[in-house]
């Protein structure tokens, strides 16, 4: 502790004096004739005791007084302790939990670390300071908004935990800046390792922005690249589809990198079904990128790839997981005479495989090999429940021509103006009518069970409905007579409708995705039950039967479920951001490079703990006052 102004202590010297002398001054008392002096012995013992120049006597008021004038005098020379932290009025903490924060270089993990820090500068700063707590994840959340820093310790103990997906720093930091946007001697803090990508566009404003940089080591090896290949044939011939791609071996590829300066060694391995099936000793070299290819056969439902390094600090990105090697593609008949834009769209969705005739085969069996038989501009068969290949497929697209029960043809309309449309509608989302030019367009009836989603003034241009298992789609124009397929939202379109039209069984043999990625699919109920990698399970609404998923922020196989559909799916990281944990002294945030500082040691003012300390032998004085009175 050290005294700002120091000189004004002497102040002590004259206030010790004056109360001192009031213990000497002489007390008038009034005289009074008594019979005898030995009846008052404490009178005649007060008389002696005022007698002018009379020895000071000791007296545990005098003490008391003293000590009072002594700490409000030390409070008045402004006592400080040296500290460690962030000056301002304000303080916003931005806690990275990406996945390179679980790296283990600092015990027990970057993240736990960091959160050790932010408790630390909280002790730091003073009592009437604001504080608050901004997570930076996936989907960045502000954990405590501002408020006193006792709040944010009750935060931090709490199971915040690090992700294993990559997160959003932007967005956290302007949320920051957002809550400090009115705020003088404001100050932002952003606690990470700096493995993110270049922040670009940022600004704090009349914020302070400091990066207090977390981890010691670059010590790490990651899977960057992972993907599975099914050999199979496919033909173009609609006689001769393609059904048989379960009976081809896959193959895994993958991209080991090691992103240290030092050597590494260790193991890589391959699990099926969680049974061990390959291993090899694998030696990558400074910054070296290592390809190894794997064959399993597609009955395997699970394969999980696990590479093993004593020297590795990051764990997240050390193992890979596969689901869905026997996925069946999308099979579509497409008959019509041509429509380059149609079966350029459809080509272009993955997993899809197109055939295209001029008029619907004959199968010469029960059933259809198709998911999906599109009548481009061809009219269908009248009687479409004796033919097999419309008897068994999941959907019927109707483009320009009708079918007599589904949507009913009562005449024609010329350049029809789309009026309104469902935007909500799975097959219309995020697709933009409002433009369209329409040459001429069928006039059609729909059955009652089907759904106009968009409509002209005096006709539905698009129907969609769902009867007998079966989805059907009209749309009431030829392609070619408008300028639809020349805009933004047709691609969207077809892959919106094929999406609805499969709904989720296209999804029921698995599939893979990134950590930290937005999964969107058809189920077939409103509720739907998602359990996690760690065993953890909750129930999701999906609206419409459409599931939009966010929680894919931890490594692992995850299971849906939903009414009859039972559906694994597995997030990898493969990010060569998250896995690149070198701590970074720099980093770019707008238009600035910041570069990581710890906080400096500052005075911090004490004088009120000496004002509660005077006040309160103030208090003693006064009970020891009233007890020998």
């Amino acid at each position: 502790m050290t005294l700002q102004a120091p000189l004004l202590l002497w102040w002590f010297v004259p206030v010790a004096a004056f109360i001192i002398l009031l213990y000497l001054l002489k007390i008038r008392r009034r005289t009074v004739i008594v019979p005898a002096v030995f009846l008052f012995p404490q009178v005649t013992t007060d008389v002696r005791a005022n007698a002018f120049w009379q020895r000071l006597r000791f007296h545990w008021l005098m003490v008391l007084q003293l000590l009072v004038a002594l700490l409000l005098v030390t409070a008045l020379a402004r006592p400080a302790i040296m500290g460690r932290g962030w000056q301002g009025q304000t303080v916003v903490f931005v806690l990275d939990a990406s996945a390179s924060m679980n790296a283990t270089d600092v015990k027990p993990s970057r993240f736990e670390e960091a959160k050790r820090r932010v408790e630390k500068w909280l002790n730091d700063l003073r009592p009437n300071d604001q504080a608050a707590l901004i997570l930076a994840a996936t989907e960045p959340k502000v954990i405590v908004p501002l408020s006193s820093p006792s709040t944010l310790h009750s935060a931090l103990r709490t199971q915040l935990k690090a992700t294993d997906a990559p997160a959003d720093i932007g967005t956290a930091l302007r949320l920051a800046a957002a809550l400090v946007a009115n705020r003088n001697n404001a100050t932002i803090v952003l606690v990470s390792d700096g493995s993110f990508s270049p922040v670009t566009d940022f600004s704090p404003g009349s914020a302070k922005l400091v990066y207090e940089s977390v981890g010691k080591t670059d010590l790490n090896a990651g899977f960057v690249v992972a993907d599975t290949q099914v050999l199979a044939h496919r033909t173009s011939h609609p006689s001769q589809p393609s059904t048989h791609r379960t009976s081809h071996p896959a193959r895994i590829f993958t991209a080991l990198r090691n992103f240290s300066d030092k050597q590494l060694k260790g193991t890589l391995s391959l699990f099926v079904d969680g049974k061990l099936s390959a291993a090899k000793e694998v030696t990558l070299q400074p910054h070296q990128v290592k390809g190894e290819v794997f064959s399993v056969p597609v009955t395997v439902r699970h394969a999980m790839l696990k590479w093993e390094c004593s020297d590795d600090v990051l764990p997240t990105d050390d193992v890979v997981h596969f689901v869905g090697f026997g996925r069946q593609p999308i099979r579509i008949l497409l008959v019509s005479s041509g429509n380059f834009f149609l079966e350029r769209a459809l080509v272009l969705e993955p997993d899809c495989i197109v055939d295209k005739a001029p008029q619907l085969p004959e199968m010469g069996k029960e059933s259809s090999p198709y998911d999906i038989i599109i009548f481009d501009g061809t009219k269908p068969p009248a009687l479409r429940t004796q033919h097999p290949a419309l008897r068994t497929v999941k959907s019927v697209w109707l483009i320009g021509v009708t079918d007599g029960e589904f949507v009913t043809q009562v005449g024609t309309t010329d350049q029809p103006i789309i009026t309104a449309w469902e935007r909500d509608h799975p097959i219309l989302r995020f697709v933009d009518l409002s433009a369209v030019l329409i040459d001429k367009a069928l006039k059609v009836k729909p059955a009652p069970w089907a759904k106009t989603i968009a409509d002209a003034k005096d006709t539905p241009l698009i129907v969609a409905g769902e009867r007998g298992g079966k989805r059907w789609l009209f749309v009431g124009f030829n392609l070619l007579d408008s300028d639809f397929p020349l805009r933004v939202g047709f691609p969207i379109f077809v892959a919106n409708a094929l999406r609805w039209s499969i709904g989720g069984q296209r999804w029921e043999q698995g599939f893979t995705v990134k950590a930290g990625s937005i999964v969107s699919l058809t189920v077939p109920d409103q509720q739907v039950s998602l359990r996690h990698p760690d065993g953890r399970t909750e129930i999701i609404k999906a609206p419409e039967h459409l599931l939009t998923l966010r929680a894919t922020e931890q490594v692992g196989v995850y299971e849906l479920r939903s009414g009859n559909l039972r559906v694994n799916f597995a997030v990898n990281l493969l990010n060569a951001d998250e896995s690149d944990i070198a701590p970074k002294q720099t980093i770019t945030l707008g238009a600035h490079t910041i570069a990581a500082q710890t906080p400096k040691m500052t005075w911090r003012d004490f004088w009120w703990l000496f004002v509660l300390l005077a006040l309160f032998v103030l208090a003693v004085e006064w009970f020891v006052f009233v007890r020998w009175s």
